[in-house]
């Protein structure tokens, strides 16, 4: 099969190819969704050479769980699953303990979502950009400062904008849970950080 004609296909059509071992099928799916995938460890973990590490993590546990996976509503909550649970493994290990790591919520990249461009005011005069630099610096640093609890729910939902019905599959929680979690995040960040312009209101 032809590059583009993989392209073409559903989610579950290409799992279900990798599953019986076609390598084509599995890196189309890995290239349709590593980006989301790597965005959001990215942003739970703050440091980049992690991140592509756990990144790649996500899809080798992928390409050997694909064989006995069924068919489920959307193949990207099993990723994020996958993604979820390997981030928490990474937080019990010891240097993570011992590390306190800010990252960028703010990416400056082709591939940023609309959640993305919309924390930012567009065409800042230099007074207003410092002002965001210094609101996106802080922002930064107290979105890593939130519980796991909390970080999670806020993280797919507020930023990758996940529903809060596929991130409650995610994080094995109730879609009314999911959503107090993020409001309690947003609530928490804006009683530390006051009204900043680049925290989306609801």
């Amino acid at each position: 099969m032809q590059e583009n004609e993989w392209i073409a296909l559903e989610d579950w059509d290409l799992a279900e190819a990798a599953g019986r071992g076609d390598e084509d099928a599995f890196a189309a799916l890995t290239e349709r969704h590593q980006s989301s995938v790597h965005r959001f460890i990215y942003r739970s973990v703050g440091e980049e050479e992690t991140a592509r590490d756990l990144t790649q993590e996500v899809f080798v546990r992928a390409w050997f769980a694909l064989p006995k996976l069924s068919r489920k509503a959307k193949l990207t909550t099993w990723l994020f699953q996958i993604a979820v649970n390997i981030c928490r493994d990474h937080a019990k290990s010891k240097a993570t303990r011992q590390a306190r790591i800010t990252f960028s919520l703010v990416q400056e990249s082709q591939d940023e979502t609309v959640e993305e461009r919309q924390l930012v005011h567009p065409d800042p005069a230099p007074d207003r950009a410092l002002e965001q630099s210094e609101m996106a610096r802080l922002l930064n640093v107290e979105i890593r400062r939130l519980p796991n609890e909390l970080l999670e729910p806020f993280l797919l939902g507020a930023v990758e904008g996940h529903p809060h019905k596929e991130i409650a599959v995610m994080l094995g929680l109730s879609a009314k849970a999911v959503e107090v979690r993020v409001y309690r995040a947003r609530k928490l960040l804006m009683e530390r950080i006051g009204n900043s312009p680049i925290i989306r209101p609801e």
